[in-house]
């Protein structure tokens, strides 16, 4: 059917679509170029930017060192290769607000079969990608006090293992446990058992630096990866820790109840192939620690 038969404007469609529409040179590919020609009014309404500032310029513009860079090595291979691709990639805004998109590029040919120009059809998955971030967060999240599950901290020091095993760059594993906790939760019930964890995982949030990884891996069992720590540093931080949590008192009932906790230490060592390694030594010294009579420190002699 000749597109001429039909009685209506295309551009019209392009123009009313819900989808962001933007169309570039083919050439040149590399600064200045692509060379924006064309965009839509969803577009202008997405990005802030009105057409008259936008053609002339390339896509670049919509891009910052958060814009990823598989995604963008993928556009660059497409484009070059003349073929289509689809990515989902993050832009920022006129304002530098940052949004994602599902976005497809295709070239465009002329009567001769030349590539002249690409055409980008883009629709904002803002809202999507940002419920799938509040959903691995919550998936590598302990509820109660916002620290990382086992899971992740599994993930992390694994990771951290393997690091180790390829640089020799040290890390130490602190194991702490709430001193006499089942009487906490006999005595004043389980709300209480509850605020005192989550004041527990507030005062190792504070104490500990970003590059640490704090997670709540039991009931009321603890565990802390300092990164780049050896293990005389690593007894210094659970001195601390450990006389910042004995002196500070939660309120319940009119009173205050003043909590302990016994802590385990261990050190990566060459002997170790698996994360699982640190970590047993570390509750091995947890443990004898609760046997030498609770609120006091332990190293793993194996480290």
């Amino acid at each position: 059917m000749n597109m001429r038969e039909f009685d209506f404007n295309f551009q019209d469609i392009v123009e009313a679509a819900q989808d962001i529409i933007i169309v570039t040179k083919a050439f040149p590919i590399d600064w200045p170029g692509p060379e924006i020609v064309y965009v839509n009014k969803a577009f202008t309404l997405l990005t802030g930017y009105t057409f008259d500032e936008v053609v002339g310029k390339n896509p670049r513009i919509l891009q910052s060192s958060g814009t990823g860079a598989v995604a963008k090595r993928e556009i660059r291979r497409a484009l070059e290769s003349k073929k289509p691709v689809r990515v989902t990639l993050k832009n920022y805004s006129k304002s530098g607000k940052e949004y994602w998109l599902d976005l497809s590029i295709l070239p465009l040919k002329n009567n001769f079969g030349e590539v002249t120009h690409f055409v980008a059809i883009e629709r904002d998955v803002t809202e999507q990608k940002e419920l799938e971030f509040r959903l691995d967060d919550l998936s590598k999240t302990d509820p109660l006090t916002g620290l990382l599950n086992r899971r992740a901290f599994n993930e992390i020091i694994d990771k951290e293992l393997s690091r180790y095993l390829r640089t020799a760059c040290l890390f130490s594993v602190l194991m702490l446990d709430i001193d006499h906790f089942k009487r906490v939760n006999d005595t004043f019930g389980h709300a209480v058992g509850d605020q005192v964890l989550e004041k527990l995982g507030d005062i190792c949030m504070a104490l500990f630096r970003p590059q640490d990884s704090v997670a709540r891996v039991g009931g009321e069992e603890f565990c802390v990866l300092l990164s780049e720590t050896a293990l005389e540093q690593a007894l210094v931080i659970a001195e601390r820790l450990r006389e910042i949590i004995s002196v500070t008192g939660i309120p319940v009932e009119n009173s205050v109840l003043n909590l302990t906790v016994s802590i385990g230490i261990s050190e990566v060592n060459a002997t170790d192939t698996a994360y699982l390694d640190v970590i047993n030594r570390a509750d091995k010294a947890l443990y004898k620690a609760k046997a030498e009579g609770r609120n006091r420190i332990c190293i793993d002699t194996d480290s």
